[in-house]
């Protein structure tokens, strides 16, 4: 009660204030939680440290996460098998983290390659790979990757050290239709590294127009679209993590013919 005297009688913070402050948030995995698994047990889950405003102080939406990326989560884990355990894993625009550290923590993931444009983003990863255990760069890494610019080696003369992608994975990536064409060249530079390799785009459909924009531009490209049903579960249903359930998410499986 005295914390809670403390904070009504406390003014409200500046609005550039507010979108500096992070919190830890605890996503918990339930559909990793076997049905049989008492309730005292050890319950699979991942902690965060996020800004909860919608945009942070330095301009980006990635210092949240968002809902596009708890529905592919959800979706990894429901086909963990098949397509993330053993494999080497490349998110782009990784946030948070979320999708990169769940498949590295939980999924069985060989790699992980986390990136993000934006240096901020990038810079705040490894707290949230600490936060999960993982520090060891032979599971999971952090970089900088920006759409549209050429993947090359740096000091290592192979982009990504030579190292196999099977799995390419991106959330709330096409709510800017702006950004559509940098983002399919990234694709058809990856496809021309690894010709075999899947790509799965989450989307929260707010704009139907701009995410039509962007399976057109990728279908322009001579690449296949496949639409994934995986419907998000009404609120009253869900168990963790908790998201809304009143916009809708698309998910898409892109190949290459």
């Amino acid at each position: 009660m005295h914390c809670l005297s403390s904070l009504l009688c406390s003014s409200l913070p500046s609005e550039a204030t507010s979108a500096q402050q992070k919190s830890y948030v605890t996503y918990t995995i339930s559909s990793l939680l076997p049905p049989s698994q008492a309730e005292n047990e050890n319950i699979p889950t991942t902690t965060l440290l996020e800004a909860c405003n919608l945009v942070a102080a330095s301009g980006t939406t990635g210092l949240r996460t968002w809902e596009a990326s708890l529905h592919l989560g959800n979706y990894l884990c429901a086909n963990s098998s098949i397509l993330v355990q053993g494999k080497s894993i490349l998110e782009l625009g990784t946030g948070t983290g979320y999708v990169s550290i769940l498949c590295a923590e939980h999924l069985g993931a060989s790699h992980v390659l986390a990136t993000d444009g934006s240096d901020d983003v990038v810079s705040s990863l490894s707290t949230n790979f600490y936060l999960n255990n993982l520090q060891d760069p032979a599971k999971i890494e952090g970089k900088e990757l920006k759409w549209g610019h050429a993947l090359i080696g740096g000091e290592h003369p192979e982009w990504n050290g030579g190292r196999q992608i099977d799995l390419v994975l991106g959330a709330d990536l096409t709510y800017d239709g702006s950004g559509i064409p940098a983002l399919v060249s990234t694709f058809r530079d990856l496809f021309h590294l690894y010709p075999e390799v899947k790509i799965i785009i989450a989307a929260t459909v707010r704009n139907p127009r701009t995410f039509q924009t962007f399976l057109g531009t990728c279908r322009g490209n001579g690449y296949v679209v496949e639409e994934i049903e995986f419907r998000v579960l009404k609120a009253e249903q869900q168990q963790g993590p908790f998201y809304s359930d009143l916009v809708p998410i698309q998910l898409c499986l892109i190949t290459k013919p």
